[in-house]
């Protein structure tokens, strides 16, 4: 007969328990004492992939020798949850407690214990949580973080916070791992098992410094600290060189010992060097350390976000007056989502594309060189993903470029487009509404030039905080391809709460009367930013800006107010299907946008017919724009707006040094791409 490891026989034997408690009420649990419990906290998953929170969960383990009955626990920091019921935990055994036990299910299976539903959501950015007894007393506590020295991964990568000696301290984060990462993008960690991490003596407690740039053949200096009370017997560099302009070229993958160089038996120090390389390199390294007790810490962890630490072999050669951008993709190259076309066909059909599986790290890096001297910035184990005209770019939110961790990089169709959404950017920016931030780089993709690019943030978590709004809010996006208002609304977060509040607001703006009609506006839209959206449209031509290409968000709780952002901007100032080469601006009217404007028959410009009947930049209202712009009360703010939009920001004097400046970056990456263009001309002959 087969013997169960301990904490599988004590989770089997927690389930066979309560199902006698079920059968039995009348059963007793021998109780133990909270001198003698030995409950802990063991596992925390606090913030799942895609913010799916309705999966967040904890784990307990019964650390201790006697059986455990958690009837009248609770936890009282963190999250609200008692255990009203005889629930005995075995020795070794584990119990999750879920935030919504059904969607746990659905993911990990119905085999592995689990209680809920816990009341409120853990925290993001890390917190306190605190387990008491029947009687009050504190049996654990943990207080997490989201930031180095606590594990990265685990705050939106699919790992778990794992904790390693159970009864080591739950507030030290050398007494945490991440569970081991998935391959594709999911909630992942190890409910119901052991911990891939658990350990019954602490690994020791490393930190390392490696520069992030060398000079071509100057040796890169890596610095180690050590600690640990068994003593440290060792430490190890393992390091690869991989090249920007061979992406493809295999990592080869050397170690060296460290020179121990200082400290005392349980705190050394140590120093090496990696040998100088070719520039245009980039080196990965790790430290493998072991203790007196054959422990081993591997720094930086292999499940973590950046599983080593980056440098890049080269120094800023950046003499023009943008930054300088190298995007390399090592290895397997991430594969583009579902087109536009493709997913509209899909809806049309009367399905929904199949779930694309995207990795939970990428294995990319960018490289980024200011102008004017300023330092090299290297990030490492990133996403990049093919997109049209360009690339998605997705940093990790630890490490953010000038505020944004996701940023799209375009050269879509005509180089007019890299100027007027850029410049669409600054003009909603002067209207103050929430805009992404943009500008242009200079690319070289895989060690080849590109040319200049636009880049546009994408709007996410990293942006709400940006621009000083709660990320927790809801954010969709406007999907003009969509069917009905949930299909046309991609909601980018929180999927759990869905499209209710969203579909409520578009139900109360039906009011036929127009005062209770603008109650309803003044007490759910933050009024100011989308009459500054209207007006910013109306000066810039924006006739696809008000049924479509925005994104929407709404402030969490019951105060919350509704907030319009924009997206999609090249075909502005002027620019739609069918237009003159001089780009004539005074045919969209002012009545665009609003519930009963009409198109107007015959183009003025070539015969283009629109998709809606009419001159082809003609739009239906939107779902938010009809009925607002229809509001008199409404109306009259909207039209204030552009007036004022117009006498004070929309002017020569404020734009005209900006497009200064523009020409002034641009002129010469125009002439540069130009040159890309013929010496590539020349290389296929």
């Amino acid at each position: 007969m087969r013997t169960l490891p301990s904490h599988r026989a004590g989770a089997l034997a927690s389930c066979l328990l309560l199902l006698a408690l079920a059968a039995s009420p009348g059963l007793p649990i021998p109780p133990a004492s909270a001198a003698t419990a030995r409950v802990v906290i063991n596992e925390v998953l606090y913030h799942p992939p895609d913010d799916r929170d309705e999966l967040q969960w904890i784990e307990l383990l019964n650390a201790g020798d006697s059986p455990v009955d958690l009837a009248g626990w609770a936890f009282q920091k963190g999250l609200r949850f008692t255990f009203t019921n005889r629930t005995e935990l075995q020795p070794g055994g584990t119990l999750v407690v879920s935030r919504d036990r059904g969607a746990f299910v659905i993911r990990y299976g119905t085999s592995i214990p689990v209680l809920g539903d816990f009341q409120g959501r853990l925290s993001h950015g890390g917190e306190k949580l605190e387990l008491v007894d029947a009687r009050g007393q504190v049996v654990d506590t943990v207080r997490f973080d989201d930031t180095p020295p606590w594990p990265i991964s685990p705050d939106g990568m699919g790992p778990s916070l794992e904790r390693i000696v159970a009864t080591g301290p739950g507030d030290d984060p050398s007494n945490w791992a991440p569970s081991p990462m998935p391959e594709t993008s999911r909630a992942a960690g190890t409910p119901g098992e052991a911990n891939a991490a658990a350990a019954t003596n602490r690994p020791p407690q490393v930190t390392a410094h490696l520069p992030s740039t060398a000079a071509p053949g100057q040796p890169l200096p890596v610095h180690v600290q050590a600690i640990d009370p068994d003593g440290v017997r060792e430490a190890i560099l393992q390091f690869a060189v991989l090249s920007l302009a061979d992406p493809r070229r295999p990592a080869d993958w050397k170690e060296m010992p460290l020179t121990r160089n200082g400290g005392t038996d349980t705190n050394a120090t140590f120093t090496g060097d990696i040998p100088g390389q070719q520039g245009g390199s980039l080196v990965r390294a790790r430290v493998k350390v072991t203790d007196g007790s054959g422990s081993v810490a591997v720094h930086p962890h292999p499940s973590d976000a950046r599983p080593t630490a980056s440098a890049y072999v080269g120094g800023n050669t950046n003499k023009a007056v943008i930054p300088f951008a190298f995007v390399t993709e090592f290895g397997e190259r991430e594969s583009p989502g579902h087109s536009v076309a493709t997913h509209f066909r899909d809806l049309r059909r009367g399905r929904n594309s199949p779930e694309r599986k995207e990795p939970a790290r990428g294995n990319a890096v960018l490289v980024l060189m200011p102008p004017g001297g300023e330092p090299i910035r290297v990030l490492d184990h990133i996403r990049v993903t093919p997109r049209q005209g360009g690339w998605k770019v997705r940093l990790q939110k630890d490490q953010p470029v000038d505020g944004m961790s996701t940023v799209n990089v375009l050269f879509e169709f005509q180089p007019r487009f890299l100027l007027s959404e850029h410049l669409a950017y600054e003009v909603f920016r002067s209207a103050g509404v929430p805009a992404p931030h943009s500008g242009h780089w200079r690319v070289w993709h895989n060690g080849r030039p590109a040319g200049y690019h636009l880049f546009v943030e994408q709007p996410n978590s990293s942006f709400l905080r940006r621009v000083g709004r709660d990320p927790e809010g809801d954010l969709f996006k406007l999907l003009w391809y969509g069917n009905g208002i949930i299909g046309q609304h991609e909601k980018k977060n929180n999927p759990e709460t869905g499209h209710a509040d969203l579909v409520d607001t578009i139900e109360a703006l039906q009011e036929k009367d127009p005062a209770r009609q603008w109650q309803v506006i003044e007490q759910r839209f933050n009024v100011d930013v989308f009459a500054g959206y209207y007006a910013a449209n109306m000066c810039l031509q924006n006739w696809d800006g008000f049924f479509n290409n925005y994104f929407l968000y709404r402030g969490p709780g019951p105060a919350g107010r509704w907030e319009i952002i924009p997206w999609d901007e090249d075909k502005t100032w002027g620019a739609y299907d069918g237009c003159s080469d001089a780009y004539d601006w005074y045919t969209m009217p002012l009545t665009l946008g609003m519930n009963d404007d009409r198109p107007r028959g015959g183009l003025r410009f070539g015969p283009q017919q629109g998709p809606f009947g009419g001159q082809s930049w003609w739009r239906p209202p939107g779902w938010f724009s009809g009925p607002l712009l229809a509001n008199p009360t409404f109306r009259a703010r909207f039209r204030e707006r552009l007036r004022q939009l117009c006498e004070t920001r929309f002017t020569p004097e404020h734009f005209g040094p900006i497009l200064d400046r523009l020409q002034q970056q641009l002129e010469p990456e125009a002439d540069h791409r130009a040159e890309i263009g013929r010496a590539s001309c020349r290389e296929r002959g």
